[in-house]
């Protein structure tokens, strides 16, 4: 893919600071069999082991800058408090090494969301422009500056791989390998199918629109009754717990003294409501299909 890209990853002077990392990289990348194909699918154009030093430079970068800001100071407090401190160090370290690894996946879920969003509008507009009679490279040419999001970055990426002499069946074939989408390489392999056969790719692309637009309903009416679940969970957590909870205490402190009932303990229940509104939110959020 041709999308040029400003991210760290790819920069060349971060890729000349980490070939002291490379060996270590090259002896621990059988324990990522998949990160080849994930970095290529992400449009990454590093290789696995120089991706793998990046994420080892990254991670032993974050364990030596919070060695320096928590670990170090807590040494003038003893050794178990500096012991302490390390070990936060090295969750913090191993932290940030997952998370460059989980970046790839991350970048392919934003692209798959971009392509399925905008591919229903796309295939309409080819099949117009099929039944229109213009030439198939004339359209993605076209596709390309229609404003479909990342439908329109792949297409215009396809273009210039076919500008640079690729055969367009080829450079559809591998596209239709290394995209995020499966709707995306399923329209890519029906047309190379279609010129290699020479039957119709109007007809093959309307199927699959067809198709796109009854996944689109059918996610939008399991959302809504999967909202329906949660909401009852929701009301149940939130509201009537909580509820529940304050005046089962009120009545068990009334036995007590009022010992139980502190101001602490209704910080406590607040910060906890507080936290599973945030999941909830998160979890709907999550769950929400993106059908444009």
């Amino acid at each position: 893919m041709k999308k040029k890209s400003g991210a760290f990853y790819e920069s060349t002077k971060v890729n000349s600071l980490v070939n002291p990392l490379k060996p270590i990289a090259g002896g621990t990348v059988m324990l990522f069999p998949d990160l080849n194909w994930t970095l290529k699918k992400a449009g990454i154009k590093v290789d696995a082991i120089i991706y793998l030093s990046i994420a080892i430079f990254v991670a032993l970068m974050a364990f030596t800058l919070s060695t320096v800001i928590i670990a170090i100071p807590l040494i003038m407090k003893g050794s178990m408090e500096f012991a302490t401190g390390l070990i936060l160090s090295g969750i913090l370290g191993i932290v940030a090494f997952i998370y460059v690894l989980f970046i790839p996946n991350l970048k392919i879920s934003r692209i798959r969301r971009g392509v399925d969003k905008n591919l229903e509008y796309m295939l309409k507009d080819m099949q117009i422009q099929l039944t229109a009679g213009i030439p198939l490279f004339d359209i993605f040419v076209n596709v390309g500056s229609g404003g479909y999001g990342e439908c329109s970055v792949i297409c215009n990426n396809v273009v210039q791989e076919v500008q640079g002499g690729k055969s367009i069946v080829n450079v559809l074939d591998e596209f239709g390998m290394l995209s995020a989408s499966e709707y995306l390489r399923r329209v890519f392999w029906q047309i190379v199918n279609a010129l290699k056969t020479g039957s119709n790719v109007g007809i093959s692309l309307k199927m699959i629109s067809i198709e796109l637009k009854e996944e689109k309903e059918n996610r939008i009416t399991e959302y809504s009754q999967e909202l329906s679940l949660w909401s009852l969970i929701y009301m149940i957590t939130v509201v009537v717990l909580p509820s529940m909870g304050v005046t089962l205490i009120l009545i068990l402190s009334s036995f007590l003294g009022g010992a139980m009932i502190t101001e602490m303990v209704f910080w406590v229940i607040l910060i906890m409501i507080i936290f599973v509104q945030i999941v909830f939110i998160s979890i709907i959020r999550s769950k929400r299909p993106d059908v444009g």
